[in-house]
């Protein structure tokens, strides 16, 4: 974990996602409710983290006050995809009963079809997928976040011989990612029920 503390604290990272993805689409969808989403989405970082942490390899910087500045998972190739026997491994199946049938649904949706398009863009190649990351407040403005990306495609995937994969929903995160050398590979939107849906992007990062 380069320029991270030796210990994460897992709770403190949820709240940050949180934060960062209270108005992302994706999320917007899962829980559509504003004034309950912040306390839900918590709950579902805090569960992902579970997995990220188990499976993934978390890259970032120490801030100023000994907590994160920056942080990104990053899953290597060949590390277990999205599945129901993984959601159920790691806590997500007591989502219906704290967040309801309809939120978990929508849930599901969106990680099977973000994922479906992931795979279909990289056509059956393995890569470093970035399943999210996250720079604190007061650190955001100063090139952290791209830093810590730039030292991640250097170290990890530069000369692996695999790309780097990722999906999002924001277009300025399209452009914060091109600049980093990422190309699009699929910009269509993801559908829902009664015609609710977001738009998605998946991201390619080949070696150059």
């Amino acid at each position: 974990m380069s320029g991270l503390p030796e210990t994460l604290d897992v709770p403190a990272i949820a709240a940050l996602l949180a934060d960062a993805f209270f108005d992302n689409p994706a999320h917007v969808y899962i829980y559509p409710d504003e004034i309950n989403r912040r306390h839900k989405l918590e709950w579902l970082m805090r569960t992902n983290l579970r997995a990220q942490l188990a499976v993934g390899v978390p890259f970032g910087e120490t801030a100023q006050n000994g907590g994160v500045g920056a942080i990104a998972f990053w899953h290597p190739p060949g590390a277990p995809k999205a599945s129901l026997s993984m959601l159920a491994r790691y806590g997500f199946f007591s989502m219906p009963l704290r967040h309801g049938f309809g939120a978990f649904s929508r849930m599901l949706h969106t990680v099977k079809a973000v994922e479906e398009r992931r795979n279909d863009a990289l056509d059956g190649r393995e890569s470093w997928y970035l399943n999210n990351m996250v720079v604190a407040p007061a650190a955001r403005g100063a090139g952290l976040g791209s830093q810590v990306m730039r030292r991640a495609l250097r170290t990890h995937v530069d000369g692996s011989g695999a790309p780097a994969s990722l999906t999002t929903q924001k277009p300025e995160n399209v452009r914060f990612y091109e600049a980093l050398g990422f190309r699009v590979a699929d910009a269509r939107p993801v559908g829902g029920a009664s015609g609710a849906g977001f738009d998605n992007w998946v991201m390619i990062y080949d070696e150059r």
